[in-house]
């Protein structure tokens, strides 16, 4: 059974079923004009009515279909937005993903839940705040970091990042996704240069920059006397 399902508020008069199982027809119809701003209130209401209606009693390839088919709007209700979010994973991914109604706090909790296919899912969504990218630093699983690591227009703190090499020490596909990111903090370049193989180092050093002092360090450290290494040191 659906989440929604155990919400007790009461819709407005639904008008006949259509002749699709569960009035899916319908709800999609309604999804195509939740956009039209000419939309009359008393339309409006039939239209959300068509939505809760597969929401409470349609199948799970109904419930699918629908979330695909609002993943972009922008004019669902609260509780409409919170029943995709909270559904069966192959209803709430497409709304997870896309969905510009969801708030902060929701992609929070989303984190929390603990559920890794919603994770991974909300780890490439575009634009992520600071908030969502620490929840995720803490606690996700290592797949799930690599989509967060990839997705550079995450907001991802220095601490973020830097939690991350702590709870995956010597991990050489985050080392590689964290590289691979247009900006890095020094001190966050800075740790991976010490901890990271030598291919990584060179690729390191050639898209992020460090001091002059964490070079040296981590070229006593490593023990390289790479041509390389020496164009980095004096060309500082």
């Amino acid at each position: 059974m659906p989440p929604f399902a155990r919400d007790q508020t009461p819709f407005p008069a639904s008008p006949p079923p259509s002749d699709e199982p569960d009035g899916l027809a319908e709800a999609l119809r309604a999804a195509a004009r939740l956009g039209d701003e000419a939309l009359a209130p008393d339309a409006l209401a039939q239209a959300l009515a068509a939505f809760r209606r597969v929401l409470r009693k349609g199948d799970e390839a109904a419930r699918r279909r629908l979330s695909e088919a609002v993943k972009s709007a922008t004019g669902l209700p609260r509780d409409i937005v919170l029943a995709l979010a909270n559904d069966q994973p192959s209803v709430a991914l497409p709304f997870i993903a896309h969905s510009p109604l969801l708030q902060e706090a929701d992609l929070v909790k989303i984190v929390w839940s603990g559920d890794p296919a919603r994770q991974v899912t909300l780890a490439a969504r575009p634009g992520l705040t600071a908030a969502v990218t620490s929840a995720l630093a803490e606690l996700a699983p290592q797949r799930v970091l690599l989509s967060l690591l990839a997705n550079d227009s995450a907001e991802i703190s220095g601490e973020s990042l830097q939690s991350c090499l702590i709870r995956f020490p010597g991990d050489t596909e985050v080392q590689e996704r964290m590289i691979g990111r247009s900006h890095l903090p020094p001190p966050v370049a800075e740790a991976l240069l010490l901890d990271s193989a030598r291919p990584l180092q060179q690729l390191l050093l050639g898209r992020h920059p460090v001091s002059p002092d964490a070079a040296r360090e981590a070229q006593r450290r490593h023990g390289s006397g790479a041509s390389w290494w020496r164009r980095q040191l004096f060309s500082r």
